[in-house]
């Protein structure tokens, strides 16, 4: 059975990943020892940086034209100096399945994230996959894919990945911008630049509750795919929904169904 371009989800992580968010949770793997041990100078943040974000446990329900077809979850945890920032998402639709997990460890200095390792798993339909990136910031050195190839890249200070830019977003947030570029990594490695701008503010109605959000745009793409974000301040500007449209044809709606601080 083949499904038309014009019916299937197109499953991206470009905004909250569903990176994926968002097709963007508690990330279960278990990983090698190389990548476990990541190490990193010069990262002890001060006492400011440390109580910016708030640990979370988050899970969302996934739905495409009203109905239900998945769900997801993301959390993010700290040990004081460190952070991790993880989502997994699992849906179906007709014979279609996909399940992935993700997640970001950086640190913060002077206010930026300082991602560390970005990795991501899919499973289900079709083929799987496994990317990731592993950021040397003393030695300005990125490795990417399984087996941690050196890339030949200019290194960028300013580098985010594909879930560390949503907290970043974040800090900018709570510093009063309403306008933000990024200069993200995809999952080889590569550049690409994000612009996200503040449009408003509203009430939302979500499996969690009601709750008063600000919506995020992105902006500077194609006038044929919109992805639109909500983040809560009052939940440390959690992000509570995500729609995004291509072709006029709605992708998916990721509505928060709960929520619990760390």
């Amino acid at each position: 059975m083949m499904m038309t371009t014009n019916k299937k989800w197109r499953l991206s992580a470009s905004f909250f990943c569903l990176t994926s968010f968002f097709l963007t949770p508690v990330f279960l793997t278990t990983f090698s020892a190389n990548s476990q041990a990541v190490v990193m100078e010069e990262q002890v943040s001060p006492a400011s940086d440390k109580a910016a974000l708030q640990p979370f446990e988050a899970k969302y329900l996934i739905y495409r034209s009203g109905k239900q077809h998945g769900e997801a979850s993301r959390y993010l945890q700290t040990d004081g100096q460190n952070y991790e920032l993880g989502y997994h998402s699992k849906i179906s639709w007709l014979i279609f399945s996909d399940e992935r997990n993700e997640r970001s460890r950086f640190y913060l200095q002077d206010g930026r994230i300082k991602p560390t390792q970005y990795l991501m798993k899919r499973s289900g339909t079709g083929p799987s996959r496994h990317y990731e990136l592993n950021l040397d910031w003393a030695g300005k050195s990125l490795k990417v894919d399984k087996n941690q190839k050196l890339k030949k890249v200019n290194w960028n200070d300013n580098w985010l990945d594909l879930l560390s830019f949503h907290s970043q977003i974040v800090l900018d947030l709570k510093a009063g911008k309403t306008d933000f570029v990024y200069d993200v990594l995809n999952r080889h490695g590569e550049s690409r630049n994000y612009k996200y701008k503040v449009a408003t503010e509203e009430w939302l109605s979500l499996p969690f509750g009601k709750i008063k959000a600000i919506r995020i745009e992105r902006y500077g793409q194609s006038p044929d795919k919109q992805v639109y974000a909500w983040v809560a301040p009052e939940l440390d500007y959690l992000l509570v929904r995500l729609w995004q449209s291509e072709d006029n044809v709605e992708q998916f709606d990721v509505q928060l169904q709960s929520y619990q601080p760390k």
